[in-house]
């Protein structure tokens, strides 16, 4: 992809690293919202999105309902307090791990980007 700061805002899927092994792709193919991008060194900043307890969130928490991003199959919270610096490469963006594009599932709507925001300076808070 030639402009990745296009995807600061995408929801899409992604082997996000544990803590245990940050530079190896994840054992989970999960939904993660692109929170930041780094053109120069190929890779894109993921925070980690999940379905369960959707209904409460913390500090640094978002919820996209399943209506409001089309890809969404579930309510999916996002954790942007749980991040992970990725390189643009398939083994981590890939559903096969092998070559192939990116599984965007849609953008965070605009009128969410406010809420979006606010989430992301609680995060720079702590």
């Amino acid at each position: 992809m030639s402009n990745l700061s296009a995807l600061v805002g995408a929801v899409l899927f992604a082997w996000l690293p544990e803590d245990e092994h940050p530079h190896q792709p994840g054992p989970k193919y999960r939904p993660v919202l692109v929170i930041d991008a780094d053109p120069e060194g190929k890779r894109v900043c993921l925070a980690y999105g999940t379905s369960q307890r959707v209904d409460q969130n913390g500090k640094g928490e978002i919820t996209f309902r399943k209506d409001e991003i089309n890809g969404l199959t579930k309510d999916t919270k996002f954790c942007l307090g749980k991040t992970k610096w990725v390189p643009v490469a398939p083994e981590y963006l890939s559903k096969t791990k092998t070559a192939g594009g990116l599984t965007v599932l849609g953008m965070t709507p605009r009128n969410r980007t406010g809420d979006l925001v606010d989430r992301l300076e609680e995060v720079a808070d702590l």
